[in-house]
């Protein structure tokens, strides 16, 4: 019966509302069958970065008489509030809008962010509860950003008061610790990890200090579950940062997922990461589907130059840059330079901007078809949406993880104590993830991959990677001359 009053009042919508979507019926129809099962649904579309989705999906949980629960940016909830709340409601969908709750005679929508939905206690610690949850493909770096625990100098002196015998053991404990980490620093490195005793002193430090500050109890907490964590060394103030952060981030919402219903909606063409992601939980997903976007969609071209140098090799920066000037030469559009590499980035915008001048970007957006944007990959898929297809994505080095991070240093050591493959398991499939999502718009106007990474063909991971992109054509030159 949902499905066919969701289909109905889809329908009027539509009436009046332009909507370039083929299967948007289609998703409302199983929006509206999931809602009313006790399975856990994940979908996969592109059309997830946009917002002509959202009428259908409104519309099915509008008219389902439950309460739920409906997570996604603080911007679309904005957005969804502003364009489409009046006109759904202009249908008959009688509800009041008050402090995010869509509010029915008998149950009531909560839109929420992530952020939101983690410190809600009555949501988080919720039972059979149906979440929509949408956004999924963001979730490991989400829950990072969530949990992880900055304690700067700032936080030891919370409550400072210098005559009482707590805050003098305070300032003794920084400053101890202050000059044994300066006197480790290794040249060239801002980070110290910590060995198991140091970790100890300050597990009985912070515990014994639980009362002095929330964050002093929140440092404490963590490190007695165990959490990963470092220091940095900051040069200019002679200070010194603490960090902690989850190894198994999943696991600090693992109820949340055992204990509710939910359907999961991914902006990734498809899924090649978060099943194996809830998998390590033993979390099992009832139904994937796949729907494709409101494009066609086009194979990507892939080049990879046969004979490409190892990032190792002395001569790469120069190789990478000599080959991506000649490949901008031809380019009619945008072409955009991606790497991780701050450094890189920076050389080869400023390299380029000798020759092009205004035309070269650094992470800001072109106005212009035929600019040169560097960017690191995820400032490109945060403001991929609102910039133009490339004609051509140059990228010198895959995104594998650095392990020089120290949360990815702690995490591939975590692993391999527990005799895990860290590499396949942690590294490869994040960078299959990264490189999937920043190279997605190419499809649209079947754009050229260009992949200047030698490991791409002369390590078995790389041709790995070369596999997962799909759908997808390897050509043999890029260049006349190649």
């Amino acid at each position: 019966m949902l499905e066919i009053l969701s289909h109905q009042y889809l329908k009027r919508f539509i009436r009046s509302h332009e909507i370039d979507w083929d299967h948007i019926y289609s998703f409302g129809r199983i929006v509206s069958k999931c809602l009313q099962t006790n399975e856990t649904y994940l979908i996969n579309s592109e059309i997830f970065s946009t917002n002509i989705w959202l009428p259908a999906l409104l519309i099915s949980i509008f008219l389902f008489e439950e309460n739920s629960t409906f997570v996604l940016s603080q911007d679309k909830i904005e957005f969804l509030k502003n364009n489409y709340l009046g006109e759904l409601k202009s249908l008959g969908l009688n509800f009041i809008l008050e402090n995010d709750q869509i509010i029915f005679s008998n149950h009531r929508v909560s839109l929420i962010s992530l952020e939101k939905l983690l410190g809600d206690v009555n949501i988080f610690n919720s039972s059979n509860h149906r979440i929509i949850f949408s956004g999924i493909e963001n979730i490991k770096e989400d829950l990072k950003n969530y949990f992880r625990i900055s304690f700067l100098k700032k936080n030891w002196f919370h409550k400072f008061e210098q005559s009482s015998s707590k805050s003098q053991k305070i300032i003794s404990t920084y400053n101890l610790l202050k000059k044994k980490f300066f006197l480790r620093k290794v040249l060239d490195s801002r980070s110290i990890f910590l060995d198991k005793e140091e970790i100890n002193f300050l597990s009985n430090f912070f515990f014994e200090n639980s009362s002095y500050s929330d964050q002093f109890l929140r440092v404490s907490n963590a490190l007695s579950a165990g959490w990963a964590c470092w220091v940095t060394l900051d040069d200019i103030n002679f200070e010194w940062n603490f960090y902690l952060e989850p190894i198994d981030e999943l696991s600090q919402i693992k109820h949340l997922l055992i204990n509710n219903k939910f359907v999961f909606l991914s902006a990734l063409r498809e899924d090649n990461f978060f099943q194996k992601y809830l998998k390590k939980e033993r979390l099992n997903i009832d139904l994937v589907m796949n729907f494709r976007s409101n494009f066609i969609e086009n194979k990507i071209l892939i080049y990879v130059p046969p004979r490409q140098m190892l990032p190792n090799n002395p001569m790469f920066t120069k190789n990478i840059l000599d080959k991506s000037k000649k490949l901008i030469i031809f380019s009619k559009g945008l072409t955009l330079f991606l790497s991780d590499d701050v450094d890189l980035n920076l050389k080869f915008a400023t390299e380029l901007a000798s020759i092009y001048g205004k035309r070269v970007l650094l992470e800001n957006i072109p106005l212009f078809n035929n600019e040169i944007l560097c960017a690191s990959y995820t400032w490109w898929i945060n403001n991929s949406y609102c910039i133009q297809s490339p004609e051509q994505i140059i990228i010198p080095l895959l995104p594998i993880p650095s392990i020089k991070e120290p949360i990815n240093t702690l995490t591939v050591s975590y692993n391999r104590n527990l005799s895990k493959d860290w590499f396949r398991e942690f590294l490869l499939p994040e960078a299959i993830q990264k490189l999937e999502r920043s190279i997605s718009p190419l499809r649209k106007n079947a754009g050229k991959l260009i992949i200047l990474d030698g490991r791409a063909h002369k390590r078995k991971w790389g041709r790995l990677i070369l596999k997962s992109i799909q759908p997808s054509k390897q050509i043999n030159y890029m260049l006349p001359y190649d």
